[in-house]
C-alpha cells in the first residue's frame, strides 16, 4: 500500500521538526499510542490500541529514523505486530520552509498481514489518510497549546 501526503504548518521548520522528534508530544497525539519510549538516539519502543473496521487489537512494535537530516528529511521505518497482524512501513519525510510557515511532504510504502489485511487496502487506505491527517492536526494543536 503506497500512501503520499503534504501537510502545511503556521510554524516555521525547527518547531514542527521539534514537535516531531518529541517523544511526548508524539505519545499524545498517535492515534491509540498507549507507551512510546526512546529505547537509542533514534530507536523508539511502541504499544499501541488501534482498531480498523472490525478488527481491534494491541500491537507492539519499533520505530526507527535514519538518514535524518535535522530540519529538513527522514526516512521513518515502523514495523509491528499484534493479534490481527503485522505492519511494516518505510516512510520518507521531508521539510520545507513556506511563506506561511513550513510544509511536510511524506511519501509512504506499507506492507500489511494478517486479519487486518482482511479488510482490504481500498478501506485501509482511506483509514491511513484519515489517521495521517488527525495526526498532523493534532500535533499543530499541541504546538498552538505549548506557545
Amino acid at each position: 500500500m503506497e500512501l503520499k501526503g503534504k501537510t502545511e504548518f503556521k510554524q516555521p521548520v525547527d518547531v514542527i521538526w521539534n514537535a516531531l522528534h518529541d517523544p511526548e508530544i508524539l505519545k499524545e497525539v498517535i492515534p491509540g499510542c498507549q507507551q512510546l519510549a526512546l529505547i537509542g538516539e533514534t530507536e523508539y519502543d511502541v504499544k499501541m490500541k488501534l482498531g480498523v473496521a472490525a478488527v481491534k487489537g494491541e500491537y507492539h512494535g519499533r520505530v526507527k529514523l535514519q538518514d535524518v537530516k535535522r530540519y529538513h528529511y527522514y526516512i521513518f521505518n515502523a514495523e509491528g505486530s499484534g493479534s490481527p497482524g503485522h505492519v511494516t512501513a518505510k516512510m520518507d519525510c521531508r521539510l520545507a520552509p513556506s511563506e506561511n510557515g513550513c510544509v511536510l511532504e511524506w511519501d509512504c510504502n506499507a506492507e500489511v498481514g494478517g486479519m487486518i489485511a482482511s479488510v482490504g487496502s481500498r478501506v485501509l487506505s482511506g483509514i491511513a489518510k484519515f489517521m495521517a491527517g488527525k495526526f498532523f492536526k493534532d500535533i499543530e494543536k499541541v504546538i498552538v497549546k505549548k506557545l
